[in-house]
């Protein structure tokens, strides 16, 4: 059993469904079966520490990531800037490590390890096969364009103005249900649950400068058939396109995909099940901590390695 330890932050122990301080490293490192959470640094084989950790002015984090020996030390970081906290560590995880606008990977001056998002533990009990209403043909949950306020969104802006426009003939959502931002990715809100459980198809929609957003798999968790724009960061077990979702290239290519999908219905059904299916055996948070787990196995294989060609 691996020991790992958390550093505590008040504002998250507070309210334990903020932030991947919780449902990422927490709910994984509880649901998996080779780590065990342990309460104190003097107890630990390894420390997983949050980006949260590195922003005290933000977070009000006491600590100092920097007292702990680096050699244990393993950061995950999941914010959306591109630049890499400045930390000695065994091992980075970065989520946007992609320079979406420019289809290619960010340069580092360090090693880093690409992550992804993952299915929260709390959208993991949805009985999707009793759901047979599905009578929203179409959903996107972003604004349209021009209302926005934040920058680094036109991608979706784009995306929801085109389906809005193109199928108005159908029975289409587009906009935010309940709340978004922070607060939204935060709480389940019934309102964006009860929708996307009700869709057949779900568009997705990646950030302008970086890919991966939780929408991807909440959608994938409730069942609808999922079309996301192409993606390059590399995963464990990746979705193939057309078997657990669909991938578009163009708004001609999501016009077309969406015509389709929408028109032969039990294909439809199929992949999106296919989606649903694959993404709980593969995309849950205890299956990050795994993959954090296989880096943190091979580097201690590659060290020993080194040590006796050496």
């Amino acid at each position: 059993m691996i020991k790992v330890y958390v550093p505590p932050i008040e504002k998250f122990e507070l309210n334990e469904d903020y932030g991947e301080i919780n449902h990422v490293l927490k709910d994984g490192l509880r649901k998996n079966s080779k780590t065990e959470l342990v309460k104190s640094y003097e107890e630990c084989d390894y420390v997983f520490a949050d980006f949260r950790h590195l922003i005290p002015e933000r977070t009000g984090y006491t600590g100092d990531l920097r007292t702990f020996d680096s050699n244990k030390l393993i950061v995950i970081d999941y914010s959306d800037r591109a630049e890499l906290y400045d930390i000695d560590c065994l091992h980075y995880f970065k989520r946007s490590s992609v320079n979406k606008g420019q289809g290619r990977f960010r340069e580092y001056p360090r090693k880093i390890h690409h992550i992804s998002y993952c299915i929260k533990n709390k959208w993991l009990d949805f009985n999707v096969k009793k759901n047979k209403k599905r009578d929203i043909d179409i959903s996107v949950f972003f604004r349209e364009r021009g209302q926005r306020v934040k920058g680094g969104m036109y991608n979706r802006e784009v995306v929801a103005s085109f389906v809005k426009q193109t199928f108005s003939d159908k029975n289409i959502w587009v906009g935010i249900a309940d709340k978004d931002g922070e607060e939204g990715r935060i709480n389940m809100g019934s309102d964006y649950v009860d929708k996307m459980l009700n869709s057949k198809i779900v568009v997705n929609c990646n950030p302008d400068h970086w890919e991966g957003d939780y929408r991807l798999f909440e959608s994938l968790s409730c069942g609808p058939l999922v079309l996301v724009d192409h993606m390059i960061t590399p995963v464990k077990n990746p979705f193939e396109n057309n078997k657990h979702l669909g991938y578009y290239g163009s708004l001609e290519e999501l016009r077309a995909m969406i015509n389709d999908y929408l028109h032969f219905e039990e294909t439809r059904k199929e992949v999106a099940y296919n989606g649903y299916k694959y993404s709980l055996e593969h995309h849950t948070t205890s299956n990050r901590i795994d993959e954090i787990l296989e880096v943190i196995e091979d580097g201690k294989k590659q060290t020993k390695q080194k040590k006796t060609t050496g």
